[in-house]
């Protein structure tokens, strides 16, 4: 009987899952973008500003459908200021047309403030690790508007606002370089075997790639972070609210600068994503990071499953999608001195190991079958070193992968 590839399940992104009020909701945003660009375009007045209005309503409008939990905020925000400013235009210029304009241009905020648009529809579909369209440009759009706007700060500015600015610029040109890396799409990096040494001995398996150009993107996106983060630290006077201590804003741009320009600076000395691999062997699961290695023997894998860390800012949840792997014996992991330190951290924030996903070369759900697959079925654990495992792993041949965790 032929076997099929599964993949685990969760609630669905995009536009199934958005309930009828969000859909009609984003719709509306969406056209009345279009319309006064088009409008303002037939009368001869269609200048930057107009264009811009234009693309934040299309904007809202994706972040309605794709973002989740943060582009409906991103939506309902959207939708209050198109209304607010229509109620001062109308005060200002009374009238029944104006009064009717005004109601249907509302219609957005009415319905996304109803209860029901904050709940998604219970859907299913595979698990995606990569992000959505909606992810892709809410961050393509903002990272370019404001560090455009940044720059123009930076430029035109006086004193610490030219500082101010240069931050800025830095800040959501990193969020423009990472856009890409939530862009869905197939990848197409080639599995390969090679040989390797596990302990004492020499095994073969299949090499599972990261992107040299997706890692080297998350790595300038790092540096622009923490050069950013240093503007906060130097220029914290001018984003402090008027009467407040900046030295909360030192503190954030001080970790800031301790997180991503330490954290790049490791990742970089370990090589570009060419050096990052997973390489599935019939008793371990090796991850190397350039030199650095763990290796993971299959006895003490507990399970596998998808996963993810989650933050917060100021009400916006961020989350990173991983696999993960639990472990029944930390000890028994061979590692680096820094990955061990670091190993009870990890399994509070997600799992023992984690695999990062958004830089792989092959397509994320692929390495959590094969993962879960061959954790099942230690009776195939030896056709990874053979051609037969390799076919197996290429045409995503998976039977019984249990649904995701995460």
């Amino acid at each position: 009987m032929a076997e099929r590839s599964a993949r685990p399940a969760m609630p669905a992104g995009g536009w199934r899952s958005r309930p009828g009020v969000v859909r009609v909701a984003a719709v509306l945003l969406g056209l009345f973008g279009l319309l006064l660009v088009l409008i303002e375009a037939d009368r001869g007045d269609l200048d930057a500003a107009v264009v811009a209005t234009g693309l934040v309503l299309v904007a809202a409008a994706a972040a309605l459908v794709w973002a989740g939990r943060p582009g409906y905020w991103v939506g309902l925000t959207v939708a209050a200021l198109l209304a607010v400013l229509l109620l001062v235009v109308l005060a200002r210029r009374p009238g029944v047309a104006g009064l009717v304009v005004t109601a249907v241009c509302a219609l957005p905020l009415v319905l996304l403030a109803v209860p029901a648009a904050r709940r998604p529809r219970p859907t299913t579909r595979p698990a995606r690790f990569a992000g959505g369209w909606g992810e892709f440009v809410l961050l393509l759009v903002v990272g370019l508007l404001f560090t455009v706007g940044g720059l123009l700060l930076a430029l035109t500015g006086r004193g610490a606002e030219r500082g101010a600015g240069a931050t800025i610029a830095l800040f959501f040109l990193a969020c423009l370089l990472a856009a890409p890396l939530f862009a869905p799409g197939r990848r197409r990096g080639h599995l390969r075997q090679e040989t390797l040494r596990v302990g004492d001995r020499h095994e073969r398996g299949i090499v599972i790639p990261y992107s040299g150009l997706r890692t080297g993107v998350l790595l300038v996106a790092s540096a622009c972070l923490a050069l950013a983060m240093l503007g906060f630290v130097v220029f914290a006077d001018a984003f402090a609210d008027p009467g407040k201590s900046p030295w909360p804003v030192r503190l954030v741009g001080v970790v800031g600068v301790v997180f991503f320009g330490l954290g790049g600076f490791l990742a970089a000395r370990r090589g570009w994503g060419g050096r990052w691999r997973v390489v599935l062997t019939p008793s371990a699961v090796v991850v190397a990071v350039g030199s650095a290695r763990t290796v993971v023997p299959w006895e003490v894998i507990e399970q596998v499953r998808a996963t993810e860390v989650t933050t917060s800012a100021r009400g916006v949840r961020i989350s990173e999608p991983l696999v993960g792997i639990d472990v029944s014996d930390p000890l028994a992991i061979e590692t680096g001195p820094l990955e061990r330190l670091l190993l009870p951290l990890n399994r509070r924030l997600a799992a023992d190991i984690t695999l990062p996903v958004r830089t792989l070369d092959i397509d994320p759900p692929l390495l959590h079958a094969a993962l879960c697959y061959y954790h099942q079925h230690p009776q195939a654990r030896a056709e990874l070193a053979t051609p037969e495992g390799l076919a197996r792993m290429r045409h995503g041949r998976f039977a019984s992968v249990p649904r995701s965790d995460g």
